[in-house]
């Protein structure tokens, strides 16, 4: 009969297992023998004494055998007094002590009196029990938290919870007569395996880990007025859920510091309502319990118009004086005054509106200039303009001193304004931190990359979506396209297919490589187009376009990628516009000089530049495409110029040069794009201007690189991926990364619910259909038309 020990570990039998069980087997009883054999030689050893003079045999064993039991003290007693009689006997024979009648003994010798101390019969000392701690809930979602466990009765359990615990995350609790003990703690830190500690003053200690996610707090005191926006702060990383008691509801992601913020959408009247919010972290499931319910007024009615009625238009004042500027506007809102020159508009100051008036001061530089000005309410919502005030400001002339040589007055110099003061809003400043000036544009907000440690899930973000890019988007088209070529080639083949009876006069199609993704293209296109797909045409010599093409395609590609993004004023529409000129120009130019220089290494003639306003509808896709998707910074393409390669060039000089030349645009782009942390916050026009050249360079190398590579038609990704395969892959990886790195705020735009499970669909689906077509073109339709006779 087999074995058993309470061992539930999965067997395991290694080779020889029988014979070290059984000398395992042994040696433990071995042990046990040895330790039975110590605990019977460490008991004191018996005296043989005889029995006492008149006690029997029995008696004396019966008192001995009651008093090795120790069971009460009467009987400890006993057997003391017949030792001691024995030892005090006249050492009579044994026999004769049986013939001696036993001795009746006295009430005292029975009962005697016991004058010893307690301490002659000590109690043992109870072993200490260790301190243990209760089962914890998974999540901890509700405060305060009771803590409870077992102990030693009569000891101190301090508790304690995270690294750094406070008065609110600690607590001491005294274990009770039955072993238990329980305390609560105010709060926990947030986080995944925050550790709750109990520490004994005896027994040592025990702990134990809880994931633990407070309720998400919404900002505001009271009631909070508002447009339909919430904020406030949370887990960092968590999906804030807001809800209101009308139903409508928002979801949004917590940044890095904590902060978040939605618009509730759905039935929200305006008017009070209460909200709610809860939060979801990434290291578990389950949402938070609900924050306490907060009171907002909803106002989304934008407020009048503010008045300005002091100083009167065409008041005239010297340059550097305080001026006082007042006028009305909507109780409790907050003016800010403008002023507008030629050169830009600046801020003048801001007031809050009290009493339906509001009053500020500032100082102008000369000029002549139009205020305006416009109030926000309590809830964000912007008014319109005010009237229009006219106000000139001449320069102070500084009196020159009279001198016997007549020397000239100096030339008077333009008061330097004061800046504002921190915080207030009456200062005489010239500059606003929004505005400095000039109108700021989309493409003068510019952010360089950051390259830390803190940012590397923006970037693994960045690499998803290239990844995600080229799988759903690039190669589908990429199939698509090639499918429908083959079709195309199929239906124009097909009756001299029916016709053909040697195998040399068989269609192209059928004997020409048909790869999936980048097959290559027929003899006849490749003659007919360059690395580029630009034409080359059959004869040496190339047509030679006009002079003015080139002028005016540029034009059109530069107005076309100011439209891109909407400007509010003509004077930035004319800034933005000459810095994306000269963009556009250098993008090109280093496209053409590329590959201009490149081609002689490899054995080819300088090939001629080529103007290809076809490209154009390119740009305008581009361009409007970001504007209708209201895409910050927006996806650019901006090359409109090619180069005709000679039609000797080859599969493998073709995709080298079209390589070097998407990679020089590339590196363009991102030396631009580092340039932007170089350069300074621009404080005027110029320094604007800089920054919009700057950024334009990053944003056009960019993108026209991306599109570039797309393996589609006459563009360079094609003639890259015939060449290499792998090459392709690995350029798409990093230059769609950089893309979306630079393109991180958008998506901010898919991060909302619903529209990313949109955004997905749609690629699933094109993807999807795109391989269905080229499945059916490259095995199903030639399969039906071989069966057709």
């Amino acid at each position: 009969m087999r074995g058993f020990t309470s061992d539930v570990s999965p067997p395991v039998r290694p080779r020889g297992s029988r014979r070290l069980v059984s000398v395992a087997a042994v040696a433990a009883l071995a042990v046990l023998l040895l330790s039975a054999a110590g605990l019977i030689g460490a008991a004191p050893p018996a005296t043989a004494s005889p029995p006492p003079p008149g006690a029997s045999a029995s008696a004396f064993a019966a008192s001995g055998s009651t008093a090795a039991s120790g069971s009460t003290a009467v009987h400890s007693s006993a057997a003391s007094s017949a030792a001691a009689s024995f030892s005090s006997g006249s050492g009579s024979s044994p026999a004769s002590a049986a013939a001696r009648p036993a001795a009746v003994p006295t009430p005292s010798a029975v009962s005697p009196t016991d004058t010893s101390s307690p301490s002659d019969t000590p109690t043992p000392t109870p072993t200490p029990s260790p301190v243990s701690i209760d089962r914890l809930p998974d999540l901890v979602r509700s405060f305060p938290l009771a803590v409870s466990g077992t102990a030693t009765p009569t000891d101190t359990i301090s508790v304690s919870a995270g690294s750094s615990p406070g008065s609110a995350q600690s607590c001491t609790a005294t274990v009770d007569d039955d072993g238990d003990w329980r305390c609560t703690l105010a709060s926990l830190p947030d986080g995944p395996g925050v550790s709750v500690r109990a520490e004994s003053t005896l027994s040592g200690s025990d702990s134990a880990r809880v994931d633990v996610l407070h309720p998400p707090v919404i900002a505001g005191t009271g009631v909070v007025s508002t447009g339909g926006s919430v904020r406030g702060t949370a887990y960092p990383g968590a999906s804030v859920t807001v809800t209101a008691d009308t139903g409508a509801s928002c979801t949004f992601p917590v940044d890095a510091n904590g902060g978040w913020a939605c618009v509730l959408s759905g039935s929200l009247p305006d008017g009070r309502h209460t909200v709610t919010a809860t939060q979801t972290a990434p290291f578990s499931s389950q949402s938070s319990a609900a924050s306490g319910r907060v009171t907002i007024d909803v106002d989304r009615t934008a407020p009048a118009a503010p008045g300005i009625t002091s100083p009167p238009s065409g008041t005239s004042v010297l340059a550097g004086t305080a001026v006082a500027f007042g006028g009305t506007g909507e109780t409790g809102a907050h003016v800010t005054l403008y002023a507008t020159t030629a050169q830009g508009t600046t801020v003048v100051c801001t007031a809050d509106v009290a009493a339906g008036a509001w009053s500020c001061q500032g100082a102008l530089p000369e000029g002549a200039y139009t205020l305006s000005a416009l109030q926000r309410d309590a809830a964000g919502n912007v008014s319109a303009g005010s009237n229009a005030v006219t106000l000139g400001v001449t320069a102070a002339t500084t009196p020159s001193t009279p001198s016997p040589t007549r020397t000239p007055t100096p030339t008077p110099t333009p008061a330097v304004p004061v800046p504002p003061a921190a915080g207030g809003g009456t200062g005489a400043g010239p500059l606003h931190p929004d505005t400095r000036g000039w109108i700021a544009t989309p493409f003068s907000n510019a952010s360089a990359p950051v390259v830390t440690a803190a940012s590397l899930p923006g970037w693994m973000r960045s690499v998803g979506l290239a990844v995600a890019a080229l799988l759903l988007l690039v190669l589908p088209a990429r199939l698509l396209t090639a499918a429908l070529a083959r079709g195309r080639a199929a239906r124009a083949d097909r009756e001299r297919r029916r016709v053909s009876v040697f195998g040399r006069n068989r269609p192209r199609s059928d004997v020409a490589e048909a790869s999936a993704l980048f097959g290559a293209a027929a003899r006849s296109e490749r003659a007919r187009t360059g690395h580029n797909g630009d034409a080359v045409p059959s004869s040496p010599s190339v047509r030679a376009q006009p002079r003015w093409l080139v002028p005016v395609v540029g034009i059109a590609a530069a107005v076309l990628v100011t439209l891109s993004t909407p400007l509010s004023d003509p004077g930035a529409y004319l800034r933005v516009l000459l810095a994306i000129g000269i963009a556009v120009a250098a993008v090109n130019a280093v496209w053409v000089l590329a590959g201009r220089a490149l081609a002689p290494h490899f054995g080819l003639p300088v090939p001629r530049i080529t103007v290809r306003p076809e490209l154009l509808v390119v740009v305008a896709v581009a361009a409007f495409g970001s504007r209708l998707l209201g895409l910050s910074p927006a996806l650019l393409f901006a090359l409109v110029l090619g180069l005709s390669m000679a039609p000797h060039a080859g599969r493998a000089r073709r995709g080298r040069i079209a390589a070097v030349q998407i990679s020089a645009v590339a590196a363009l782009g991102v030396l631009a794009w580092l340039a932007v942390g170089l350069l300074p916050t621009p404080t005027g026009a110029f320094t604007a201007f800089l920054v919009e050249l700057v950024n334009a360079l990053a944003l056009i190398g960019i993108g026209s690189a991306s599109v570039m590579l797309l393996p589609l038609g006459g563009l360079a990704g094609r003639a890259v991926a015939q060449w290499s395969r792998w090459l392709w892959g690995g350029l798409s990886l990093v230059v769609y990364t950089v893309l979306f790195a630079l393109l991180l705020p958008v998506a901010s735009l898919v991060e909302r619910g619903v529209g990313v499970i949109v955004i997905v669909g749609v690629a699933a689906g094109f993807a999807a259909a795109s391989v269905a077509v080229w499945l059916w073109e490259r095995y199903v339709a030639p399969a039906l038309d071989r069966t057709v006779p």
